[in-house]
Parts: C-alpha cells; sequence; structure tokens
C-alpha cells in the first residue's frame, strides 16, 4: 500500500509538471481556473510530502524542508541578479504580482551568448499571437509603448561594457521597451528592470530611463511566438538581438567594448 501511494504521489507531481510545460498551449481565459486548481495540486503534494518527511525524520526536518523548499526557490527566481551571477541564475520572477503565481500563456524565455569578453543574458515573456493581430494590431499597436514581450520587462544583463544600437552602457542590467511602427522602431532602454512590465505604469520609472535609438524593421516567415534571440555577425565582438514575431523581424545592434579600454 505504502508503495502504490508513493508511485500515486509521483504521477501527481509529475502531472502537475506537464500541465505547467502545456499551459502556453491552452486558452488563456481557461487559465485562471486551471491555475486555481493547479496550485491546490500543487499544495497537496508538498503538503504530502511534509507529512511524510514529519513521520520519517521528525518535525525540525519537516519544518526545514519546507523553508528550503519553498524559500529556496522564491529567492533564486524572485531576485533581481546583476553583474557575471545574473548572466547564469534565473530570469526573475516578480512576486508582487498575482499573475506570478499562475501558470502563464506567455512562458518566460532566456538566451544568452558570448560577445567578445561579455557575457550577455536576455529574459522575456514570449506571447503567442493565437490567431490575433498582434503586431500592428490592438495589442501592440504601432506609435505605443511596448515591453517588448509579457509579463515582466524583457531585460537585458550583461557583465561587461557594451553598445546597445550605439548606447553605451555599464556592466549590469537594463529593461528593453519598445515603440513599434511599420517601417522603424524605437528602442527604449531603462535603468528599473524591478517592476512588472505594464505600459501604463511605465510612467513610474520613466525617470530611470537610460536613452532611446531608432532601428529598422524587416520581414521575415511568420513565427506564431515572440523569440529573442542572439544573432552572430562577421566581427566577434558585435551581434545582433534579433526579436521575431508574426511576419516582422527586428535587429538591434550589439556590441562589446573592449574592457581594457
Amino acid at each position: 500500500m505504502a508503495f502504490r501511494g508513493t508511485v500515486g504521489w509521483i504521477l501527481a507531481a509529475a502531472t502537475l509538471g506537464a500541465v505547467a510545460i502545456v499551459a502556453p498551449r491552452l486558452s488563456p481565459a481557461a487559465l485562471l481556473p486551471i491555475s486555481a486548481l493547479w496550485l491546490g495540486g500543487a499544495a497537496l503534494v508538498v503538503g504530502r510530502g511534509v507529512l511524510a518527511i514529519r513521520r520519517s525524520a521528525g518535525l525540525l526536518p519537516a519544518a526545514i524542508a519546507v523553508g528550503l523548499g519553498l524559500g529556496g526557490p522564491a529567492w533564486l527566481f524572485g531576485t533581481d541578479w546583476s553583474g557575471s551571477a545574473g548572466t547564469f541564475l534565473p530570469c526573475r520572477r516578480n512576486w508582487g504580482w498575482l499573475p506570478s503565481y499562475l501558470l502563464r500563456s506567455s512562458p518566460t524565455q532566456s538566451v544568452a551568448a558570448t560577445v567578445g569578453e561579455t557575457r550577455i543574458k536576455i529574459c522575456y515573456g514570449s506571447p503567442r499571437a493565437r490567431g490575433r493581430k498582434m503586431i500592428g494590431g490592438p495589442a501592440v499597436p504601432f506609435g505605443r509603448l511596448w515591453r517588448t514581450g509579457a509579463n515582466e520587462p524583457t531585460t537585458i544583463r550583461f557583465d561587461g561594457p557594451i553598445e546597445i544600437a550605439g548606447l553605451p552602457a555599464k556592466p549590469g542590467k537594463l529593461a528593453l521597451y519598445t515603440v513599434p511602427g511599420p517601417e522603424t522602431w524605437e528602442i527604449v532602454l531603462n535603468r528599473s528592470t524591478g517592476q512588472w512590465g505594464i505600459e501604463a505604469a511605465y510612467s513610474g520609472v520613466a525617470s530611470e530611463e537610460f536613452g532611446r535609438a531608432i532601428v529598422v524593421s524587416g520581414r521575415n516567415e511568420f513565427r506564431e511566438a515572440l523569440t529573442i534571440t542572439i544573432a552572430p555577425t562577421p566581427r566577434s565582438d558585435s551581434a545582433d538581438v534579433v526579436i521575431r514575431w508574426e511576419s516582422t523581424e527586428v535587429r538591434i545592434p550589439l556590441t562589446a567594448v573592449n574592457r581594457s579600454r
């Protein structure tokens, strides 16, 4: 009986993981009730594990397990990492907002690369078109500020001096907003990266704006999901941050500055 119970809880945990993986394919309208069931199931699985530890090892080990099991991930994913560590550690999840506790239809994605002597990591939420007109449509209209993704703002972390679209920046991290247009996009860099990305709240961090630049918008094959990549160029000290969604492609030039300068 104990074996069957253990197998059952393992299958329950695996089911929770599978639901989290397929969440981006589900209807956004269905995510709230599914998230509620998912959180309830997760609480049962965690509670079952804590009870098992308490019965076998006692109350103190169970309390330690709870602290590590809940506090560890909250600290690891909730910290706004910077420096070299920030280019390796997980993308931030803003625990101050309710949506951070729910399943996401726009999952957090990341891409990392070394350009010259500098390691760079980009974190972003990847929304899906789902049959809608997004760029240039009601969701991402031309001429309006966009978080360049979903959920938390898109963030660029870098452990060396770089230039983004010609704007020189010291090692650290910057939020990447954009103002899409039919032929050009305005790149908006902001020093504040800990906020929720909603565009209507940008006025709260406008004083932290780092700089703006203009890049050309191009066309490419259709992509259902927003993707951001770091594409190499013939020069070893430069690359392009490539934003692709639907049939739009935007390239933001990025150069690693020699640290000995």
